[in-house]
């Protein structure tokens, strides 16, 4: 039903770049530029409990910012192939930086796991888009190298994290997140690898590893496609958008 809206709008609205909103192309040029992906190492300040090792595959500012808000909330799921790039190129650091990652996905003991969505989110969606981009992200690798696994699940209610300070995420998110049964057999031994779209104050990974390492994980690594720079302190903040991590 989407893909059907979608094409039928294109009828009736010319489509824009998902960056910059010029006529003519779902990316242009010069947005496709900016999203190319540039793994780098994340580390938020200040740094949540239990961060694990984590790579972002470019800063969320300026097109890509605008360009992960219309993917995910615009309804413009056809800017998912240059965000999964992002992401690819992540993945690509965090098994070249954590040889245990590495090891994990040459004997089957690696399992890529989604951060969770609430179910109203979903819902309000239509699906889940950090799903979506890690599917496109992973088609390089052999399903049994790289297999996503969406072993987690929110235990109680949490608000929109936009809007919240570091400390308010932290205290929104703190405990909310398990591992759901159907999940525990996979989780329990393996390196979990998690993945998001963006990563901001770091709340939602460090639960994440939290919940997952619970349950038994032998490891955990991140990546994301996109994480804010003013966060990680790694480069010059440029203008950008307010994320919703």
């Amino acid at each position: 039903m989407r893909a059907l809206l979608g094409s039928a709008a294109d009828l009736v609205l010319p489509r824009t770049c998902g960056g910059c909103c010029t006529v003519g192309a779902g990316l242009c040029v010069r947005c496709e530029r900016l999203l190319s992906g540039e793994a780098r190492p994340v580390v938020p300040r200040p740094v949540p409990d239990g961060w694990p090792p984590c790579w972002a595959g470019g800063s969320y500012e300026g097109a890509a910012a605008a360009a992960l808000r219309a993917f995910k909330d615009g309804d413009r799921r056809d800017l998912a192939p240059w965000l999964a790039r992002c992401l690819a190129v992540a993945v690509d650091s965090a098994l070249v930086g954590e040889p245990a990652a590495a090891r994990a996905a040459t004997t089957g003991r690696l399992a890529v796991v989604p951060v969770p969505s609430a179910r109203r989110t979903t819902r309000r969606r239509g699906d889940r888009p950090v799903v979506q981009i890690a599917q496109a992200a992973l088609a390089g690798l052999h399903q049994n190298e790289a297999p996503i696994v969406e072993a987690l699940s929110l235990s109680r209610g949490v608000v929109d994290q936009a809007g919240l300070d570091a400390v308010a995420r932290r205290a929104n998110l703190a405990a909310a997140m398990q591992v759901h049964p159907a999940g525990l057999r996979r989780v329990r031994g393996s390196v979990c690898l998690v993945v998001d779209d963006v990563v901001t104050s770091g709340s939602t990974v460090a639960e994440a590893s939290r919940a997952l390492q619970a349950a038994g994980a032998a490891g955990v690594v991140a990546a994301a496609a996109l994480a804010t720079p003013r966060r990680s302190g790694l480069v010059n903040p440029l203008p950008g958008g307010r994320p919703s991590d």
